[in-house]
């Protein structure tokens, strides 16, 4: 009766957009609604391990998304990125919940940049806890990639646990398996246009797309669009010198308001 306990609690997640699958994290990916497969940063090491090989210099990240004021749906996450001559690696963590049900992520990645390509690979170790049922713990593998097809163009991929582990092996459910995929034109540094999908092998696809423009030195604005529910975003960012401060408001067309705020700093070499 317990395993079933965990799938009724993992699809009330879902449906509360946990994201149960797609640990998506930064006010900069939400700006551009979700549309983020193509973007080389330090929040690629939630958002497509692929872009890790573009970061340069060591990070050190964090943020909070506040999801429709609802206390037992706030997510928070924390990362940090080594940069290096032969790579870079990066470790994260990742949570939603509360006490009664919470999903967490422990991850760690590894990637690097040949030429006008980067890939990255990353291993996570996904935990669902309920009160008074128990803890489930499973090992998903991911893989992505980011590629400048020309200085404008660029295309991103991404699959979550290619390995499509059991989380209850009992029935047979599994972590979700995600893959998406995307471009990003590019027509100046200050402007990128981006669009992507998103399909979760279990349900439909997701259409995404997002703008980011830089109106001034340090100072950039975003808005994005994305289907399956519908939602709508904006978002604005000021990197002054080695300090980046990002926020993002969603709209959920069926459940509100999602406020999320992410803080790095980068240390130069």
């Amino acid at each position: 009766m317990k395993n079933y306990y965990f799938i009724f609690f993992m699809l009330v997640a879902i449906c509360s957009h946990s994201q149960d699958g797609k640990f998506n994290f930064g006010a900069r990916n939400s700006g551009v609604g979700g549309a983020s497969v193509t973007l080389g940063d330090h929040y690629s090491l939630f958002n497509n391990v692929g872009g890790l090989g573009r970061v340069e210099n060591h990070h050190v990240f964090g943020g909070y998304q506040n999801r429709f004021g609802i206390t037992e749906f706030q997510v928070i996450g924390a990362g940090a990125i080594y940069h290096s001559e032969i790579g870079n690696a990066g470790v994260g963590f990742y949570k939603f919940g509360d006490d009664l049900f919470s999903q967490q992520r422990f991850h760690l990645a590894i990637g690097n940049k040949f030429q006008l390509v980067s890939l990255g690979i990353g291993a996570d170790l996904i935990q669902y806890n309920i009160s008074s049922v128990g803890t489930k713990r499973a090992i998903a593998l991911e893989f992505g990639g980011i590629a400048e097809i020309t200085p404008q163009l660029f295309f991103g991929a991404h699959i979550f646990n290619l390995n499509q582990v059991d989380l209850v092996k009992e029935t047979g459910e599994k972590v979700p398996t995600v893959m998406k995929g995307g471009l990003s034109y590019r027509p100046n540094e200050e402007l990128y246009i981006n669009v992507e999908v998103e399909k979760d092998l279990d349900f439909d696809e997701i259409i995404k797309a997002g703008i980011e423009y830089q109106v001034v030195e340090n100072v950039f604005v975003r808005t994005g669009i994305s289907t399956q529910p519908f939602l709508s975003a904006f978002g604005a960012g000021f990197h002054p010198k080695k300090l980046r401060f990002d926020y993002a408001y969603t709209n959920d067309s069926n459940l509100g308001a999602i406020h999320e705020v992410s803080l790095a700093y980068s240390f130069q070499q």
